[in-house]
């Protein structure tokens, strides 16, 4: 189909911006379990969505609600037109949530709360802090007065025409983190010992982050560290200038109908200062805020000797023969490694992907928690032992998420996290896998880490009381009683016994994480570490002595102290005090009674964009428009144009129902000019295809091997015919596919990898002409095989081979061209790329291609072009080997072959958005077909 630059710049443009928000955002729910039904309740302000069972929850969010939306308004002036729309879930083993204004105002919360120290352990209620800050979001990003509120009542609700949420991540995670502080209380991240911790590192590392950086979403080191860098930046401008200046600026921004361009003069307008120079005076101000505690602290320091830096916290578990460390550096396949410090050897167990906790007998094996991604949609721990080189599944979708072995060796004791409550679980590992609950935490009673005595009759763990911090508790594994540790108001956490009794644990008594041990029957606490960033996860380890993880300024790094010496000591009575935070709730919403969800009031169209195209073809007209349900399960897309000038209808349809179901319909026009004695004529070709497909029929191994169907159709016919010349009469078919697929994906991805890191990919397809009418008759048989390693760095190689059969009254398979993304295809696939080589170089109904392309990571620029929406990530580059050859039965095989080399930048669009653009060169080595080819593809997640 051929479009004019001006249908790209309406139509496509605005309608992929728009696509991916909209893509970011609006993940399904995941699949009904049995009996499972979806309810709805409102207030003023709110609709809740939520699975019946969670009832209770659901009241206490929506009272939370209403009680923040009470307290943000005075600070934004305005509140929402319509409800927010909020989806309650708890299929993840994780803690998260999100807000988008689009299609409609919606908020995800997902009920499961922080149990480990990661920054968001200052709260008194998950969910209070949760709604606070994703709320904070949807005020921010739904201002929007003056002509942007003309257009929007044009245009619904198109993502250009919401000021703030195209503004960096910075700026709109900086506020919400900013809102949902209160340092009076001793809430929230600003006021924690994380997040000081993380920007005292930064000063310290001498290269405070400028605009450029922060302004893109980036994989630098730390981690989302526009979060902390927003936080900090807006609270600077609120106590430099004041909280009026800041709104002052948010009120002029919503106004501003080009989005980008105009966030300078916003600034100057409210702060007399552009952004350039207010992030200059912010640095000046970081680095005179930290740098004298940092001298005084540098000189001070007590470290333990650096054994392994990585940009995550690494698993640890101690053992007979050395420390056990799941290393996951962001660059390799994670491995289980035993570490020998005192002599120095490092030895590879096993490799296991997304392991969060572990523990070793000595006798028994290594016992593991490990995430899995479940072709439901939903992220859960389950428990793994590996004994003899080889692995058990203890539990299966049970949602374990820490793991202690009792001295019995036979039994387990397992926490998880259920409906938003913690939970205590005998697991025995051999009797067929029994499971006990041996407690159950109330509400807002929250489990963190643990550890078992030696005697097998105690628990010491980490606890989060209402209206309290984190303290040591020790439970009576016989009577089921807590007795309190600890009473202080320090983030106590990662406790675990000593071979004397004593428990050590990390604590930011002084606002600075280090490691402590405390002595249970006198109450004395020694201090072990004197960190500049912090100290976490402390382990001992028989002929080691000490092993932890500190933050440092380019990752954690695992240390070891063989023979700690105490530091300073003091009684853990003398650290008593409170938070006494108050009730979140002072008044109880209005609600509606619940009742059963409908789509319908969400899933109606909320915006429209027109379609616009003019050459001397065609006169373009149309429009186009999406939307999705409160539950993301129902999401579509319609386009519709009108040529005037030759009298045709297009259109583009696509439909999706969670991840089950797609449906694609689309009617294109291409236009193919003859010329004559100077006189130009042109064909009208009107193709027209639709794609049914279903999904995960059947899944198994970890939901790695999928069942897929599908119904493909591809019509074409001449719509208007050439007006002059001998002109070869056009012959059009329809082909009609039925068809089964087998899909096997292991793939693992990498924070520092370009592409795939590692696994494999396999696909089977069956598809028939004979079920339904087709012009074609006859079946088509294709597979693929793309196996990637991982080599040492970031470098892979990936090995792609591929096969099709198909029957000599079936449709034809094309060989040639760059274009990748056609042979991703399940259904309907008929051509393979071949670079080096025009398309359709060779057509046939048999074909074998293969391929090797190397791929290394050359650099990381992560920067943009100030404050203007166009930025650079990542640079790769890969070398390639490309082979093939399409044949008919009665033909002879001519192999073809080409080689080339490319480089891929990511280009960030709109400070959020990842478009990797690939400028490559190929070869190919057929002295009548091979060609020099260069080319340029850009592809993109959305």
């Amino acid at each position: 189909m051929t479009r004019t630059l001006l249908a790209l710049s309406i139509a496509g443009i605005l309608t992929a911006g728009s696509m991916a928000a909209f893509a970011v955002h609006a993940e399904p729910v995941a699949w009904d379990q049995h009996d499972e039904v979806w309810l709805t309740q409102q207030t003023e302000h709110f609709k809740l969505n939520f699975r019946q069972g969670h009832e209770a929850q659901a009241n206490r969010a929506l009272d939370i609600a209403e009680q923040v939306h009470s307290e943000l308004k005075p600070f934004f002036g305005k509140a929402p037109a319509t409800r927010t729309e909020i989806v309650l879930v708890d299929e993840y083993d994780f803690s998260n949530g999100w807000a988008t204004p689009l299609p409609f105002a919606q908020i995800r919360l997902i009920m499961s709360p922080p149990e480990d120290v990661n920054s968001l352990e200052n709260n008194d209620e998950w969910m209070h802090m949760l709604i606070r800050h994703e709320y904070a979001h949807i005020m921010h990003m739904e201002m929007g007065e003056g002509a942007v509120k003309v257009f929007r009542s044009i245009f619904g609700r198109n993502p250009f025409l919401f000021p703030h949420a195209l503004t960096p991540s910075f700026l709109v995670e900086g506020l919400a983190v900013y809102l949902e502080t209160n340092k009076d209380l001793g809430y929230g991240r600003l006021q924690g010992s994380h997040y000081a911790m993380e920007m005292r590192m930064e000063v310290a590392s001498g290269d405070v982050k400028d605009l450029s950086e922060v302004a893109v979403a980036t994989r630098k080191w730390p981690s989302g560290y526009y979060y902390l860098y927003g936080a900090y930046f807006i609270e600077y401008l609120s106590n430099t200038y004041g909280e009026d200046k800041l709104q002052a600026f948010l009120q002029n921004y919503s106004r501003k109908l080009l989005p980008y361009f105009l966030l300078q003069s916003s600034a100057k307008k409210a702060f007399g200062k552009d952004f350039d120079t207010l992030w200059s005076d912010f640095q000046t101000y970081l680095n005179d805020k930290y740098d004298n505690d940092l001298t005084q602290m540098v000189d001070q320091a007590v470290s333990g000797k650096a054994l392994l830096t990585a940009p995550f916290l690494q698993v640890t578990a101690s053992s007979p023969n050395g420390l056990l460390v799941d290393v996951n550096n962001g660059e390799d396949r994670n491995v289980i490694t035993q570490i020998n410090g005192s002599e120095g050897e490092w030895k590879t167990l096993s490799r296991e992907k997304n392991i969060i906790a572990m523990d070793c007998d000595a006798n028994n094996g290594l016992v593991v928690s490990r995430l899995n991604t479940y072709a439901d949609g939903r992220v859960l721990a389950d428990l793994y032992l590996y004994q003899d080189e080889q692995w058990t599944r203890l539990t299966e979708r049970e949602r374990f998420r820490k793991v202690r072995w009792l001295n019995d060796g036979r039994h387990v004791i397992a926490s998880r996290k259920q409906d938003g409550l913690s939970e205590l679980w005998f697991v025995d590992t051999k009797a067929e896998h029994e499971k006990k609950r041996v407690w159950l935490g109330g509400s807002d009673v929250v489990l963190g880490a643990f550890d078992i005595s030696a005697d097998g009759q105690s628990l010491v763990a980490s606890i989060k009381r209402p209206h309290q911090g984190w303290n040591l508790e020790l439970f009576d594994l016989e009577t089921k009683v807590w007795k309190k540790l600890t009473d202080s108001k320090a983030v106590e956490n990662s406790p675990t016994f000593l071979p004397d009794g004593k428990v050590m644990y990390s604590a930011d008594y002084d606002g600075v994480y280090n490691i402590y041990s405390l002595d249970l029957n006198a109450g004395e606490v020694d201090q072990l570490t004197q960190e500049v960033g912090g100290a976490f996860e402390p382990t001992w380890q028989e002929g080691s002595g000490l092993m932890y993880q500190s933050y440092d300024s380019d990752g954690y790094t695992l240390r070891e102290i063989d023979q700690p010496r105490v530091l300073s000591g003091f009684d853990i009575k003398a650290k008593q005090a409170h938070f006494d935070y108050p009730e979140p709730v002072q008044q109880i919403a209005e609600k509606s009674e619940p009742e059963a969800y409908s789509p319908w009031s969400s899933l109606r169209p909320r915006t429209w964009l027109p379609i616009l195209s003019a050459d001397d073809q065609q006169s373009i007209v149309g429009i186009s428009t999406d939307g999705a349900d409160a539950l993301g399960r129902h999401q579509y897309q319609v386009s519709a144009s009108w040529d005037s000038e030759n009298s045709l209808a297009a259109y583009n349809i696509v439909y999706q129902y969670d991840n089950r179901w797609l449906l694609q319909l689309e009617r294109d026009h291409a236009f193919s000019t003859f010329t004559q004695s100077g006189k130009e004529t042109y064909r009208i070709e009107q193709n027209d295809s639709a794609l049914l497909q279903r999904s995960h029929i059947y899944h198994a191994f970890d939901d790695q091997l999928s069942l897929n169907a599908g119904l493909y159709l591809d019509t074409s016919r001449e719509e208007q015919a050439p007006k002059f010349g001998a002109i070869a009469p056009y012959s059009g078919k329809e082909e009609t596919l039925t068809g089964l697929a087998l899909t096997f994906d292991n793939r693992e991805a990498y924070l520092n990898v370009p592409g795939i890191g590692w696994g494999h990919y396999v696909d089977f397809v069956v598809e028939t002409n004979e079920l339904l009418n087709s012009d074609y008759n006859g079946e088509k048989y294709q597979g693929q095989w793309s196996s990637t390693w991982d080599l040492p760095g970031r470098t892979t190689a990936t090995l792609r081979l591929a096969g099709g059969y198909a029957d000599d009254e079936a449709k034809a398979f094309r060989l040639g061209g760059y274009d990748l993304g056609e042979e991703k295809a399940l259904f309907g696939r008929d051509t393979q790329a071949l670079r080096g080589y025009d398309e359709s170089v060779q057509v046939g109904h048999r074909y074998a291609t293969q391929r090797l392309n190397v791929t290394t990571w050359l650099g990381r620029v992560e920067r943009n072009w100030g404050l203007y929406p166009v930025g650079v990530g990542d640079v790769s580059g890969s070398v390639f080997v490309d082979s093939g050859a399409i044949w008919d039965r009665t033909q002879s095989r001519k192999q073809l072959t080409s080689v080339g080399a490319a480089l891929t930048v990511e280009a960030k669009i709109g400070y959020s958005f990842t478009l990797p653009v690939t400028l490559g060169y190929a070869h190919g080595f057929d002295d009548k077909l091979g060609k020099d080819k260069v080319y340029i593809s850009v592809t993109s997640s959305f």
